[in-house]
């Protein structure tokens, strides 16, 4: 806690407004929190106002730090496609007019879909500067959104698909770019050639090792390198061009049109190979939290669409020259003397290119997490600057053995893009659809803005059913994983949609003004008394003016009832709030006697002596293990602490900001404690309760051992009533185990095992 005590600058990229933050940690004024679920990431437009928002021009060097950043890990992929793309096209020596037509066919499929489609447009839809699929997906399911409960529940299934197809995709892309890459020693040794598996997977292992890292320093790392493989492929590009100028032809789209008229079914093939020129696109939207959309912008438009585009046009004026070259085009691009610099440049881009959809998943998994879509997986955030850096071990795991798994049954490039692009183009397809969907329903665009992107769907579904044809011959693979990943992800979504459904209609709870009523303790009300004690806030006279200096969260946040009141801190003990009653009654010596006299009609509990801390998700209501420990014990704590987690969007939560403490009677509190989203294992005990005491005086014994945590261990049991069971059990059999795995309380939080009581809850799904 000693390092929250210092004051710092914390200063973050704002991805929704393009704006830096610097936000002063050493403050009294905290960050609005909204919801009752938890964990809950704070928007960073609800900070409070004293923060200071700078434009990019005046923090220039931030602003190119992000772009570096950007190139080492986002474009890696679309960046170090010329590797194999042309060579996938061919499959003999093509003509001249072949090679303009299809290079052409890269070429606007670079401009339309990439840098019209996705860098203008797709990039537009951030929510709360997040992007990728579960972006799209809050922003039609959203308040904003008109669409009907029916319809949200369809997107919400279709978005679990296309992350699953995303996180299929990564599983192929490191495998395909690492092995392009050292296929370039066999050019020049074949003897190598029976190594080039065993050393792609060893840079796999290496690769997906360093994650922990983070994107920040994995960024920072790659960035340099790769700005000198765009320089390289860039003058390549334009050594080969100078050669033969008639390729620049192919900036004619009627030289696209008119191959695809003339090669008929053999050109529709071929639009597989083109497509993986654009390979990395849904990655880079994905990616989007981590670095925001004008440095993605800038970094395509000023650096990697010029070098990929020279490049193709090099290697077209190639293979127009010396057609029997299109086995592998972008090595025999390469001067003689500059080969196998060029082979280890290669490896080392290509292993920079997995990054891409590696971060992107960590991205999607992270967004599906805070949604009620997967697991609640450890996410870890790598990064005190931006919020979307983070890694998530156990995807970073899944995906390393799927990736070993397809390199040793592929083993090589040329039958990995057979399964490569059919994933990403279903993506694409979906994206698309939702885009428009919010372009309708969520933004309420006119018809007229809307028709043109019905042409980004037609491309789509027209690549798609070129890709079709590489299922049968390993497009299965991705798709097959893509299929286990929606499979778990829709399990988990229908069975919390169940279990909310049943806690809803079946469990008991108690809005926290009328548990002492409840437990049948007699009620009177007291003034609340407020204390300025702190010589550097200024003194004030009227009480809503002390409110406004005291009170640790917005008037405005919809959490608060208007007859709750926060307790102010204070460095005596401070006296209940107003209009809050207080669990007392007077005997007949006019002595209070506090949770001890329960009425003939109340519930009969019994108060034992200790302090118990129940963990909950809700701000106002009492949490199911509370109801559970009293119907069970028939008791309850001499001290009730109902103590809630919650996530602000900011890498750290000073200690003045950190709890929001509310009183109901005279021992009954509720904590909010918050924290910044890179405070990892946190300690309930020393960081929340402790502090608690230091602060407002709440009676937190110095032994730990006297403090009880009770958390719910939620067991899930599938009825087999009624004949239309079948259809729900499946789902709900594997969310009882995934349950069971991951019970769903918070996370990177540190209990005592000694004092912490797990509390069963039966549902009935």
């Amino acid at each position: 806690m000693e390092k929250d005590r210092k004051k710092s600058n914390d200063v973050s990229f704002d991805s929704k407004t393009d704006d830096i933050v610097i936000a002063n940690s050493d403050t009294n004024q905290p960050a609005k929190v909204d919801g009752d679920s938890t964990p809950v990431r704070q928007p960073l437009s609800d900070r409070p106002s004293h923060e200071e928002h700078v434009t990019l021009s005046k923090k220039l060097s931030l602003f190119l730090m992000l772009t570096l950043r950007s190139l080492g890990v986002v474009f890696g992929d679309i960046g170090t496609s010329p590797l194999y793309v042309v060579n996938t096209i061919f499959v003999i020596a093509p003509s001249e007019s072949q090679c303009i037509g299809a290079i052409s066919l890269i070429i606007w499929n670079l401009i339309v879909v990439v840098s019209v489609k996705y860098a203008i447009f797709i990039l537009m839809a951030d929510n709360q500067g997040e992007g990728g699929t579960f972006a799209l997906c809050g922003l039609l399911t959203g308040e904003r959104s008109r669409l009907g409960q029916k319809a949200k529940k369809v997107v919400i299934v279709v978005s679990i698909v296309a992350a699953s197809l995303i996180i299929g995709d990564g599983c192929l892309t490191p495998a395909v770019s690492v092995l392009s890459a050292i296929e370039g020693l066999a050019l020049n040794a074949p003897r190598l050639a029976k190594y080039t598996a065993p050393i792609t997977i060893v840079i796999v292992f290496l690769l997906f090792m360093a994650q922990r890292w983070g994107t920040a320093k994995i960024g920072i790392a790659f960035g340099p390198v790769m700005i000198v493989w765009f320089l390289v492929i860039f003058m390549i590009g334009v050594w080969r061009v100078s050669a033969k100028p008639v390729i620049l032809r192919a900036f004619n789209p009627w030289e696209a049109l008119h191959y695809l008229i003339r090669e008929k079914k053999s050109g529709f093939y071929q639009i597989g190979g083109v497509f993986l020129s654009a390979t990395g696109l849904e990655a880079m939207y994905a990616d989007m939290g981590h670095f925001g959309k004008w440095p993605i912008r800038f970094a395509w438009v000023a650096v990697v669409f010029p070098a990929v585009l020279l490049n193709y046009l090099g290697q077209g004026a190639l293979l127009i020259v010396h057609p029997e070259y299109f086995t592998n085009p972008f090595y025999h691009a390469v001067p003689p003397w500059a080969h196998w610099p060029m082979v280890a440049l290669s490896t080392v881009a290509t292993i920079i290119a997995s990054q891409a959809i590696i971060s992107g998943s960590f991205s999607l998994v992270s967004q599906a997490v805070a949604m009620g879509f997967c697991v609640p997986m450890n996410i870890i955030h790598t990064s005190k600057t931006m919020i979307g850096q983070i890694y998530v071990p156990s995807i970073n795991y899944i995906l390393m053995i799927l990736t070993i798994i397809v390199t040793v049954g592929f083993r090589t490039s040329a039958r990995i893009t057979n399964a490569y692009g059919v994933t990403v183009c279903s993506v694409m397809v979906i994206t698309t659809v939702l885009f428009i969907c919010v372009l309708k329903w969520t933004w309420q665009k006119s018809i007229w803005f809307i028709l043109p992107f019905i042409l980004f769907l037609v491309i789509d579904l027209y690549t798609w059913a070129a890709l079709s044809i590489k299922i049968p011959t390993g497009g299965w693979v991705a798709i097959l994983i893509a299929v286990f990943f929606s499979v778990l992800g829709f399990c988990w979504y229908y069975g919390q949609l169940r279990l909310r459904h049943f806690l809803h209609h079946t469990s008991q709870t108690t809005l926290l003004n009328d548990l002492p009523m409840r437990l049948g303790l007699n009620m009177q009300r007291q003034k609340s008394i407020f204390i300025n004690t702190d010589d550097s806030l200024p003194q004030t006279n009227t009480l809503d003016e002390q409110h406004e200096q005291f009170v640790l969260y917005s008037s405005s946040d919809s959490d608060n009832d208007e007859h709750e009141q926060p307790i102010k801190r204070s460095q005596s003990r401070i006296a209940l709030v107003q209009n809050v009653p207080i669990i007392s009654k007077s005997n007949k010596d006019g002595a209070l006697i506090t949770m001890n006299n329960i009425e003939q009609n109340a519930l009969p509990v019994s108060v034992t002596p200790g302090i118990g801390c129940f963990i909950t998700h809700d701000n106002k209501r009492t949490p199911h293990v509370f109801e559970n420990f009293i119907q069970l014990m028939h008791s309850i704590p001499q001290v009730i602490i109902f103590l809630k987690i919650q996530y602000a969007r900011i890498p750290v939560v000073s200690i003045q900001q950190r709890l929001l403490v509310k009183l109901y009677g005279e021992s009954v509190y509720h904590i909010t404690a918050r924290f910044g989203y890179s405070e990892n294992d946190k300690n309930l005990y020393d960081d929340v309760l402790i502090l608690a005491r230091n602060l407002y005086q709440i009676p937190i014994s110095d032994d730990e051992m006297k403090v009880t945590f009770f958390i719910s261990n939620q067991t899930v049991n599938v009825s087999t009533k009624g004949w239309k069971s079948w259809i729900r059990r499946w789902p709900l059999y594997l969310y009882s185990v995934l349950k069971a795995l991951y019970p769903g309380e918070a996370i990177n939080i540190q209990l005592p095992l000694e004092n912490t009581v797990y509390i069963g809850t039966l549902s009935e799904l």
